[in-house]
């Protein structure tokens, strides 16, 4: 294989590893990250993990005994809604970088940025028949 087409392919290679890891380092990030959401009066505190799943729900009064069943469960899907809610944004924390990235990569996959460019200039600085074929 030609030295240079072994250097980019490397390149692609190390580029690759790194976002491999990014990507890895995010999602364990992201599954370490908690929630919790206490209700404006302070009677329950909701805590979900990263998957929205609810690991915590912590009743702080005893208020709720009084409460009619219809507008308990009125706070609690309210108090677990903002919880999912924080949890979103933190994974758009999280992941929004990466994210960003792909969106480059859509765009040269459509025919259309720093890829192609990349690919231009190899092609480029390869002798003719580099590929097995002639470029015209």
């Amino acid at each position: 294989m030609a030295d240079w087409l072994e250097e980019q392919l490397h390149q692609a290679m190390v580029t690759l590893r790194d976002q491999r890891d990014r990507i890895e380092s995010a999602k364990a990030e992201l599954a370490a990250r908690r929630a919790t959401v206490t209700s404006a009066d302070r009677m329950v505190s909701v805590t979900v993990d990263a998957n929205n799943a609810v690991v915590g729900l912590k009743f702080n009064t005893s208020k709720y005994r009084d409460m009619h069943p219809e507008q308990l469960a009125h706070v609690l899907v309210d108090v677990l809604g903002r919880a999912r809610a924080q949890m979103a944004d933190a994974a758009v924390e999280v992941f929004g970088p990466l994210v960003d990235e792909r969106t480059d990569l859509r765009a040269a996959m459509a025919g259309g940025g720093e890829l192609d460019a990349a690919f231009a200039a190899i092609w480029d600085e390869a002798p003719s028949d580099a590929f097995g074929r002639r470029r015209s």
